[in-house]
């Protein structure tokens, strides 16, 4: 008898660790970017059409579009695929976030059709509010942004299609007319960048990379745009010698943000990011992080300045 429970026991126990392995391959396997994930159902808008491309940045992006994607890794709005060469990072839309939804349009729900109607307008609000910060940043920052291309309409003239892998090593090929899609320089992260200058014992190039970033903070501002974004960590990083701001999808216009005294404001919260991830990674940095900033503040003006936050 005790014989036959160890053995149901026993049988029980692989079962159960044959299902729960199975539970998890599944689950990896389809975690993180799948063609399926980035289809819309989006209707041609003409707030999304962008000037037609020259000769030469057309060849530009079917050259860069030629090459294979693998999967790099995902944020809050987008998956990211990174080109054979290293150099280029082509990004599809969460759709699951920007499309309301099915069962909120079709199924009514008695006492909480407020509630459903909140739900579907803020899904379109937050695709409206995503396209229209990538657009303005690719149509006035695009050099600041590291923006090549955006395709942000479904289109019929691009015939490209390109073969896009997963972090499983599966394979899609995806028309890209199909598509809504941005096309971006690879950057390599503002606390990457001053991580390996600090390991190579370079001091002085990481208080340089730190400036260059705060000088590229003003000059976002001073072109009369603002980030909604509270961190840096993800938002900031460089092309060679070149900060841009990659993560455009909260980049809003601002015309306070020209004032001297609001982008010393920006200088600050900025700043305030770089002294807390010194503080734990490089706390020998925080003196002279604490030079620069001064040199760049007039704190006469601070008083006077409006704040978006």
């Amino acid at each position: 008898m005790q014989q036959k429970q160890r053995y149901y026991i026993l049988t029980f126990g692989i079962v159960l660790c044959i299902f729960i392995f199975s539970v998890m391959l599944f689950n990896k396997k389809h975690a993180g970017f799948a063609l399926n994930k980035a289809r819309s159902p989006f209707e041609r808008s003409s707030k999304w059409v962008i000037d037609n491309l020259s000769a030469f940045e057309k060849e530009e992006v079917q050259d860069i579009l030629s090459q294979d994607f693998n999967y790099l890794g995902s944020g809050a709005q987008c998956y990211a695929l990174l080109s054979s060469d290293g150099k280029y990072v082509l990004k599809f839309f969460k759709m699951k976030h920007l499309i309301p939804k099915k069962w909120l349009k079709l199924i009514p729900l008695p006492g909480l059709e407020k509630y459903r109607f909140n739900k579907i307008h803020k899904r379109i609000l937050r695709q409206q509010e995503l396209f229209a910060s990538y657009k303005m940043a690719y149509d006035e920052l695009k050099e600041e942004s590291g923006l090549v291309y955006i395709h942000l309409n479904k289109s019929k003239d691009l015939h490209i299609h390109v073969k896009l892998y997963d972090r499983m090593r599966n394979c899609y090929v995806a028309n890209l007319d199909d598509y809504e899609f941005v096309l971006q320089k690879k950057t390599q992260l503002v606390r990457d960048r001053i991580t390996a200058l600090m390991q190579r014992g370079k001091r002085e190039e990481a208080l340089e990379a730190m400036h260059t970033l705060l000088s590229q903070v003003v000059v976002q501002c001073k072109k009369g745009f603002v980030d909604r974004d509270s961190g840096i960590s993800h938002n900031y990083g460089f092309v060679g010698d070149q900060v841009v701001h990659f993560d455009t999808g909260r980049i809003i216009k601002d015309e306070n943000a020209k004032n001297p005294a609001f982008y010393q404001r920006e200088i600050l919260r900025v700043g305030q990011k770089l002294k807390s991830w010194l503080a734990i990674h490089y706390p020998i940095l925080l003196p002279d992080l604490e030079e620069v900033i001064d040199a760049m503040i007039d704190s006469s003006l601070l008083r006077e300045s409006p704040s978006h936050e």
